[in-house]
């Protein structure tokens, strides 16, 4: 299941959205603090939480990717500290994501759910980023049985990551034993990953394989 966590379509959407959200940030905030001496002593303080929250991802971001257990755990007390001291970065969200990710790894189910809906509330649910944290969250209530919480999660994206969304939509169809309606989106995913120029990678054998069974299953017996 950990394998749509690195789909390029959902990194590209990371680099956007952080490219996108420091510009906006910037402009909101210089338009909400007002004043040269105020904008000068809040920009001073926004950098240096910005520096330190960065400094904080970068360790745990490491530490996290390291085939060391003890390694990993000390991520894990890294990003719930990150979580704790720096609320309002984008760094929190991406260490929310990061612990739901390992928790996913661990067959921990309970806990990524728990860490997406952190990350979730952490920003704004309709951006780029946002959209993310929802296929993502919608495939952790997949595998853990909850269909209609997983639908309730996919029918609020607005369409910002098509090959992820359709994905997603064909692993619910596929758990819940709709094989056709999940031939359909994964064909729906396949060509939004061509479109954006990717490799269809996994999508090509789960198609072929539902293929195959469809074919399989209107034979005569």
């Amino acid at each position: 299941m950990a394998d749509h966590l690195e789909d390029d379509e959902q990194v590209e959407a990371l680099k956007r959205w952080w490219t996108e959200n420091g510009r906006s940030t910037l402009v909101a905030v210089a338009l909400a603090v007002g004043g040269t001496v105020g904008w000068q002593q809040y920009q001073g303080w926004e950098i240096e939480q910005g520096a330190l929250a960065a400094d904080a991802w970068a360790e745990i971001d490491m530490r996290l990717n390291v085939d060391d257990a003890s390694q990993q755990a000390a991520g894990e007390r890294l990003a719930l500290d990150l979580l704790e001291k720096h609320p309002n970065t984008a760094q929190a969200q991406f260490a929310a994501m990061a612990l739901a990710k390992k928790a996913v790894d661990d067959g921990d189910l309970t806990s990524a759910e728990g860490h997406l809906r952190r990350a979730l509330a952490l920003g704004d649910s309709q951006s780029e980023l946002g959209q993310l944290i929802q296929v993502r969250l919608a495939r952790v209530l997949v595998a853990s049985g909850d269909e209609m919480a997983a639908i309730a999660i996919l029918t609020q994206i607005k369409g910002a990551l098509p090959a992820s969304y359709a994905t997603a939509l064909g692993d619910l169809h596929l758990a819940a034993g709709r094989e056709e309606e999940a031939l359909d989106a994964y064909i729906q995913a396949r060509t939004a990953t061509l479109d954006l120029g990717n490799p269809p990678g996994l999508l090509d054998a789960k198609i072929t394989s539902l293929q195959s069974r469809l074919v399989d299953e209107e034979r005569p017996s």
